[in-house]
C-alpha cells in the first residue's frame, strides 16, 4: 500500500492531484484547520469582492477622525464674529479653539454673578467646562493665550483698584482643590481654571475630590475641612490631545459635563492676508461684562421670556424624548445636562451680544431667538463632537476588537488571513469561532477584508480564509478635512 503523502512534508505537485481518493482525506485536507490540509482540495474561485474594493470605512483607523461641523460663527455678535475669525487666521489656528477661549472668558468672569432664570425654582449659574482636543501641534495654546491675556489684564487692573493682597482673580492655574477654593473665596462670583496640559488631576481624582468637583459646575456649597464656600462656581477650559480623555471619559458624571471640540487644522492663510485683531476693543467688551456682573447673593439674572419659555418647550420635548430612548453610557449624560448647558450656552452668547453694543442698561431677557441659539450651538456643533469622540475613544467591545484586528493586519502586512489566524493571533483566543468570524464580517462590511470562495470535494469542508484590501497598508487616515469653516479661509 502507497503511503499516504504528508502536504507538509512532501507535497505532491499540481499534476498529482487524483494520486488520493479516499474521500474522507480529501475531506481532511480540505478543511484549513486541518494539520493535512493541502490547498488542492479547495481551489480558491475569488479572491476580491465582486466589483472591486470599495472605499475602506476609516472609523476602524486608529488615525480617523470624527466628521464634525465647524463652529457656527454667524451664532457670535458681529464683533466678536469678526474678532475670533481674525484671532484664528492671525495665529492659522481652528476658530473653534478661539470661540472656545472666548465662551471661557465669559463663563469665568461671571460664574455664580450671573445668571439664567427659567422659572421660579429653575436657575443656571454661567459656568461651563469645556475640552478643546487636538494634537500638541493643532494650535490650542496659541489659540488659548489671545484670550488668556484679555482676562490677565482685567486681572491686573482689578488687583489695581483693590487695597489688600487678597485682591479677587478671574484666571486660575492651580490645580488643588484648596488653592481653587482660595481663588472662588476671594472672588466671590467664581474663577476659570485655564490648562493647557490635560486632565489627569480630574480624571484620576479620588472619588470624594471628584464629587467636590462636580459641585464646581453646578455652583453648589463646598465644604473643605473647616472652611464652607457657599457658591463654588468654576468654569473649567482645559486643553486635551486625545490620547489624554481616557481619565476623563471613564467618568460618565465628568464627561457628561464637559463640551468637546476636536477640530480639524485649517488651511494655511498668507501671513500678509491676516487682519489685525481689535484686541482694545474686545477687551473693553470684557470689562464691561465683569462690571454688570454681580454677587451671588443678588446675581444677574438673564430672564427667559414666555416665548423664550415656548422655544426652550420645544428643546426640552424633543430632548426628554431621546432620553427615554437612550439606555446609559456617556451619551446618556452628555443628553443629560443638555438642559441646563443649553441655557447657560444662551446666557453666554446673549452676553457677548450686548457686551459689543457699548454701556447701556442691563442685559435683556432671553427670547426665543437667544433660545434658539444656545439650542443650535449645543446641538449642531457641540453635541456631534462629543458623540465624535465618545464613539472614537470609547467604542463597543466588538469594535474594539474589529480596531485590535485591523492593528494587526497593517502590523503583519497580510494580504490573507484564516478566522483562525485571526482568533489565534490578532485576538489571543479571547473569542470563539464564531465571534471571529462576526468580526471578520464586520471588517467586510467596513471595506476592509473579503471572504474567498473555494472549490471543494462535496464530502469536504471549504476553508474560512479572507482576502485583504490591499489598500489597507497604504492608507493614512488624514483627518477630517471637510470641517474647515468656509468664512476663515476667506
Amino acid at each position: 500500500m502507497r503511503r499516504r503523502p504528508d502536504p507538509d512534508l512532501d507535497p505532491a505537485p499540481e499534476d498529482e492531484s487524483d494520486e488520493i481518493v479516499d474521500p474522507l482525506v480529501a475531506m481532511v485536507r480540505a478543511d484549513a484547520r486541518s494539520k493535512y490540509y493541502d490547498p488542492r482540495y479547495a481551489r480558491p474561485i475569488s479572491s476580491a469582492p465582486v466589483g472591486g474594493w470599495g472605499e475602506i470605512d476609516m472609523a476602524f483607523l486608529d488615525e480617523a477622525r470624527p466628521p464634525v461641523p465647524a463652529f457656527p460663527l454667524d451664532l457670535l455678535p458681529a464683533f466678536w464674529r469678526d474678532w475670533v475669525n481674525e484671532t484664528a487666521g492671525a495665529l492659522n489656528v481652528p476658530v473653534d479653539y478661539v470661540a472656545q477661549s472666548v465662551l471661557a472668558a465669559v463663563s469665568g468672569l461671571c460664574g455664580a454673578g450671573a445668571s439664567v432664570r427659567i422659572g421660579p425654582r429653575w436657575s443656571e449659574p454661567l459656568v461651563l467646562w469645556q475640552a478643546p482636543v487636538g494634537a500638541p501641534s493643532s494650535g490650542k495654546s496659541p489659540a488659548m493665550a489671545s484670550v488668556r491675556e484679555l482676562l490677565a489684564t482685567l486681572d491686573v487692573e482689578q488687583a489695581d483698584d483693590e487695597a489688600d493682597d487678597r485682591s479677587p482673580r478671574v484666571l486660575v492655574e492651580e490645580t488643588a482643590l484648596g488653592a481653587v477654593a482660595d481663588a472662588v473665596a476671594a472672588s466671590r462670583r467664581g474663577v476659570v481654571l485655564w490648562r493647557d496640559d490635560g486632565a489627569e488631576w480630574l480624571g484620576g481624582a479620588p472619588e470624594t475630590a471628584r464629587r467636590q468637583w462636580l459641585q464646581a459646575w453646578s455652583a453648589g456649597p463646598l465644604s473643605l475641612g473647616n472652611r464652607r464656600i457657599e457658591r463654588f462656581a468654576v468654569s473649567l477650559l482645559l486643553a486635551l490631545s486625545a490620547e489624554r480623555l481616557t481619565g476623563l471619559l471613564s467618568s460618565d458624571e465628568l464627561a457628561g459635563r464637559f463640551l468637546f471640540a476636536w477640530p480639524a487644522l485649517p488651511e494655511h492663510r498668507p501671513l500678509g492676508a491676516a487682519k489685525p485683531a481689535r484686541d482694545a476693543e474686545a477687551l473693553a467688551a470684557l470689562r464691561r461684562i465683569a462690571d454688570k456682573v454681580r454677587r451671588p447673593e443678588s446675581p444677574l439674572e438673564l430672564v427667559v421670556d414666555s416665548r423664550g419659555l415656548k422655544a426652550f418647550d420645544g428643546f426640552l420635548s424633543g430632548l426628554a424624548r431621546e432620553l427615554r430612548e437612550e439606555t446609559d453610557g456617556l451619551e446618556m449624560a452628555w443628553l443629560g445636562k443638555g438642559r441646563g448647558t443649553v441655557a447657560r450656552l444662551a446666557g453666554v452668547l446673549e452676553l457677548l451680544a450686548w457686551s459689543e453694543l457699548g454701556p447701556g442698561g442691563p442685559p435683556g431677557a432671553l427670547g426665543a431667538e437667544q433660545i434658539e441659539r444656545g439650542v443650535r450651538l449645543w446641538s449642531e456643533y457641540f453635541r456631534p463632537h462629543a458623540f465624535g469622540l465618545f464613539h472614537r475613544m470609547v467604542p463597543n467591545e466588538r469594535e474594539r476588537q474589529v480596531r485590535r484586528v485591523v492593528r494587526w493586519l497593517r502590523q503583519s502586512g497580510l494580504n490573507e488571513v484564516s478566522r483562525e489566524q485571526v482568533r489565534v493571533e490578532a485576538l489571543h483566543r479571547t473569542v470563539n469561532a464564531a465571534d471571529a468570524e462576526q468580526v471578520l464580517y464586520r471588517l467586510r462590511d467596513a471595506g476592509i477584508a473579503s471572504q474567498i470562495h473555494y472549490e471543494h470535494p462535496s464530502r469536504g469542508r471549504p476553508p474560512n480564509r479572507w482576502c485583504i484590501n490591499p489598500r489597507l497598508a497604504t492608507t493614512v487616515a488624514v483627518g477630517n478635512t471637510g470641517n474647515t469653516d468656509k468664512s476663515s479661509r476667506e
